[in-house]
């Protein structure tokens, strides 16, 4: 079950209305999905976004929370010849916990496995399923 706090709801339900509303895979779409994976994780509190860049407090993979700030520094989308899946979006963003960069360590993520297992990390991507028209991570 996914949970969206209050604040989600008055900060960021023009993001929400993007992905209520997508009848077609967009780089919009793309990083309201991206946005939408980071916020349903249990949790991720206080989230906020102001343009590419999403804050939130949330697992800090120590056991404890931290403070998180995710730069969404670019969003693609590749076609694909897959009728159930015809397109693969791409996004790659910088993350910051406590205000210090977590680094990729070659193909390693470097973040929680909370956030991994969400399907999202400093360089990920997401299919476009065509039956649900949303973005599947």
């Amino acid at each position: 079950m996914i949970r969206i706090k209050p604040v989600w709801a008055m900060t960021t339900g023009g993001l929400l209305t993007v992905v209520a509303c997508a009848v077609q895979p967009g780089e919009t779409s793309l990083k309201a999905s991206f946005a939408e994976q980071i916020v349903s994780l249990e949790g991720v509190a206080d989230f906020g976004h102001n343009d590419e860049e999403l804050t939130f407090s949330g697992p800090d993979g120590r056991g404890g929370t931290g403070n998180w700030r995710v730069r969404i520094d670019s969003a693609a989308l590749e076609p694909r010849d897959d009728e159930r899946a015809s397109y693969e979006g791409h996004v790659l963003s910088s993350w910051y916990r406590n205000g210090e960069l977590i680094e990729p360590l070659g193909s390693m993520s470097g973040l929680p496995d909370a956030f991994l297992d969400a399907g999202v990390a400093q360089d990920c991507y997401a299919l476009w399923d065509t039956a649900s028209n949303r973005w599947d991570w």
